[in-house]
């Protein structure tokens, strides 16, 4: 999606050409009690990473709580021991870590090779003394690979919604190679300082970079584009915090959906075309975060609009807030709000709901309601560039086993008294702590008989892309 800035900037005269939209936090991928796939909103309400991307950790299948007397668990090598505390030759077929030898292979059977991926974290081990100095200071360096293959364009992040400019369909595609710092504000025994900072390459790269700025400011049109793939920097930022009350200032991403740019963050490898083209993604201002009780999180800040990084177009200033109530621990809510001058996207906002719910312990569902409205003289049918829109999104989780977990996500959008509709199923296969593979197929639709126009205009693409179109897609996301 070259831009939705772009898009905007071809398709309304005296609309500058320069904003795509697209940005959004979630954690990677938390799991509920129940290991059900849970998303950003639900893990906001969980200490001690409120809001964070967080990495997946690698547990060694072997290593267990060490019973007492034999020191340590199992270690990363899960080597037999003599002395036996490890389930090793001498030490019989229970041994303190495992009731078979490392691995439940057998008390002499050689041990099999633990989870133990590389991480980048392992760059700042101290291999004289020990230790690592990064943690040590509190600071996580992590990220992750997706390379991946879709079919055709889907409407969203994989050529560009109908903005066909750059083919990223049926190929296979860098979509994101991710690195980020991070060292969290931890405000519990009074006062704690933290920051965040992200960087990417890739196709969606684009999505990541603050379109919603004037041409040539921080990432957007300044020099870091390499044909369809993309350098972003989507998030910078420093943080201070006081008891339950955390304040974040600079470039991060919106609060605002339950999709996010982060691939890590979201089920599937493709997105909604609510998220693309009626939520922001990042913002430049400040946020402020309180945790009311155990079971309320409330957010309120100002940001220069849609999509800006330390820039301000076309004076953007708006209000960003939410709250965020989990009564059991099987239900959540979360209301959230942007409003006022959105810069790029007129003035508007957008304001919505997600509620989940786990049925049993593997079944689980997420609702999301979205509707976004502006002063903008646009029409998605003939613009690609919605003025107002109603988004309904919801999703089904189940987890077949530790390893295979099966999603299915059912989107009508409504921009501009047109109705469109995806639904897309697929399944995430995690072989590995550090792998996951997520095959799918995207159907889209719409129920309009007067999509089309001239060929090649955006109209045209709006139908090509829209109306009957099924994508398969499949990827693999490699964490480090």
């Amino acid at each position: 999606m070259k831009c939705k800035f772009v898009k905007a900037g071809i398709i309304v005269a005296g609309f500058w050409c320069g904003a795509t939209a697209m940005g959004q936090e979630q954690p990677t991928r938390p799991q509920s009690q129940s290991g059900v796939f849970q998303s950003r909103f639900e893990q906001a309400l969980a200490e001690p990473t409120d809001g964070q991307i967080i990495p997946v950790q690698c547990v060694p299948a072997c290593a267990a709580p060490a019973a007492p007397g034999c020191g340590p668990a199992a270690s990363a090598g899960c080597a037999p021991a003599a002395a036996g505390c490890n389930g090793g030759p001498g030490g019989g077929p229970q041994g303190c870590n495992g009731a078979q030898g490392c691995n439940g292979a057998g008390p002499d059977a050689a041990a099999p090779p633990c989870e133990t991926p590389w991480t980048l974290m392992e760059l700042f081990d101290r291999p004289c003394c020990g230790g690592n100095w990064m943690k040590d200071a509190g600071i996580t360096v992590a990220g992750w690979l997706d390379m991946g293959y879709q079919s055709e364009a889907d409407g969203s992040f994989c050529g560009n919604g109908p903005f066909l400019d750059d083919a990223e369909w049926r190929a296979l595609n860098t979509n994101q190679l991710y690195v980020y710092a991070e060292k969290i504000a931890d405000g519990s025994k009074g006062f704690g300082w933290g920051f965040r900072a992200d960087v990417f390459y890739g196709v969606d790269g684009n999505e990541g970079q603050s379109f919603g700025n004037n041409p040539g400011r921080f990432d957007y049109l300044n020099g870091w584009d390499r044909g369809i793939h993309e350098f972003a920097m989507p998030q910078l930022y420093g943080e201070v915090a006081i008891d339950k009350l955390s304040i974040k200032a600079g470039h991060f991403y919106t609060i605002i959906g339950y999709e996010v740019v982060p691939t890590l963050g979201n089920f599937f490898l493709s997105r909604q075309i609510t998220f693309w083209n009626s939520e922001p993604f990042t913002h430049t201002g400040a946020l402020a975060t309180y945790k009311a009780t155990d079971k309320v999180i409330v957010s309120g800040g100002w940001v220069l609009g849609w999509d800006t990084g330390f820039d301000q177009f076309n004076d953007g200033s708006a209000g960003l807030a939410s709250v965020a109530y989990n009564p059991s621990d099987k239900t959540s809510f979360i209301i959230y709000s942007c409003f006022g001058n959105q810069g790029w996207r007129g003035d508007g906002g957008v304001t919505g709901l997600i509620a989940s719910h786990k049925w049993t312990d593997k079944l689980m569902s997420v609702h999301q309601f979205d509707v976004f409205d502006s002063d903008l003289d646009v029409d998605f049918k003939v613009d690609g560039l919605a003025g107002d829109s109603i988004g309904f999104i919801n999703y089904l989780f189940y987890e077949i086993n530790a390893k295979w977990k099966a999603g299915a996500r059912l989107e009508w959008y409504r921009p501009d008294a047109t109705s469109f509709y995806t639904f897309t199923y697929g399944l995430n296969y995690k072989p590995r702590s550090y792998l996951t593979i997520r095959p799918e197929i995207r159907h889209i639709w719409s129920s309009s008989a007067e999509l089309g126009g001239p060929a090649g205009s955006i109209a045209d693409n709006v139908a090509n892309v829209y109306d009957n179109n099924t994508v398969v897609g499949v990827d693999a996301v490699f964490t480090f």
